[in-house]
């Protein structure tokens, strides 16, 4: 019953996906506009529990719980970033645990894959179908997998197996080897773009690459914890992985937005010898070897 796209007529639209860009990109301009005033409840708190109480409420209603979490999530990492003080996190994250423990006692479903994370084979043919077929498909894959496209629990067995839980068929397909690389490339790409977020040439852009790169950390942890059971299942998409034309049309978006930040980085100063000058003309001196 859940209610999380709009229907185009041509496509389907998840605006939720538009939204955590958007978090971090209106973050961004508020932490600028208060600047100095960060550390202080009115200016580094207020204003920002604002927008993330519209955001969350109107993700709760759909009902959308996984990107709610999400975009709390970036809330606090972007707020610890700008200079809001850690104690006032405190109760931010008291409401949070208050509000999953609400989910659990009175929410049907949430409590189902609560009970479900805990000991999943106890319920084969309910709420623990999903969690066991993903633990099947990644055990399967053994240290070198079955080979590219030879997945077998593709077939009917997992579902969204092209979705939210692709993760578990790369396990099989590629192996333990297969999936520890692509967890390395995901951890290249994320320290590449907190890098880029340090040398960035301002504090706006520096604000709005960290947390498209926190995002897309954030993303990567939730998803591969959801797979491998670490975490009780939700639909929490893989960046780059998962299918969904939505997700990966901005996640695309959000990466050309990092590399233009790097472009403006300035280049590192070229190594001269003591006493060198720089030859400006780009021409080789006299004599030289061309």
């Amino acid at each position: 019953g859940a209610k999380r796209w709009l229907n185009l007529g041509f496509t389907t639209f998840q605006p939720s996906e538009i939204t955590k860009i958007a978090l971090v990109m209106t973050f961004a301009v508020m932490i600028c506009k208060y600047r100095g005033r960060m550390k202080t409840f009115r200016y580094g708190v207020v204003p920002f529990a604002a927008v993330v109480v519209l955001v969350v409420g109107l993700l709760v209603l759909e009902p959308h719980f996984s990107a709610s979490i999400i975009m709390i999530l970036i809330a606090l990492m972007m707020m610890f970033m700008g200079g809001t003080k850690p104690v006032y996190f405190i109760v931010p994250a008291m409401i949070v645990g208050l509000g999953a423990f609400l989910a659990y006692r009175y929410v049907d479903y949430v409590a189902v894959r609560v009970d479900t994370w805990l000991d999943p084979f106890s319920y084969p043919q309910e709420g623990g179908w999903q969690t066991i077929q993903s633990l099947y498909a990644i055990g399967s894959g053994g240290l070198l997998g079955l080979g590219l496209g030879q997945s077998r629990q593709k077939f009917l067995w997992l579902p969204e197996e092209h979705n939210d839980f692709i993760f578990a068929v790369v396990c099989e397909e590629l192996g333990f080897i297969g999936a520890a690389l692509i967890l390395v490339l995901f951890a290249m790409l994320i320290v590449r773009g907190f890098w880029i977020a340090v040398h960035a040439r301002d504090r706006y852009s520096a604000l709005v690459a960290a947390g498209i790169t926190g995002l897309l950390a954030i993303q990567v942890i939730l998803n591969i914890a959801v797979v491998t059971n670490l975490l009780p299942c939700t639909g929490i998409s893989l960046p780059f992985f998962s299918y969904g034309g939505t997700a990966l049309l901005i996640q695309l978006g959000e990466i050309g937005v990092v590399l233009s930040v790097s472009r403006d980085i300035p280049a590192a100063p070229s190594a001269m010898a003591p006493g060198e000058k720089e030859d400006v003309t780009g021409e080789p001196e006299e004599g030289s070897e061309s």
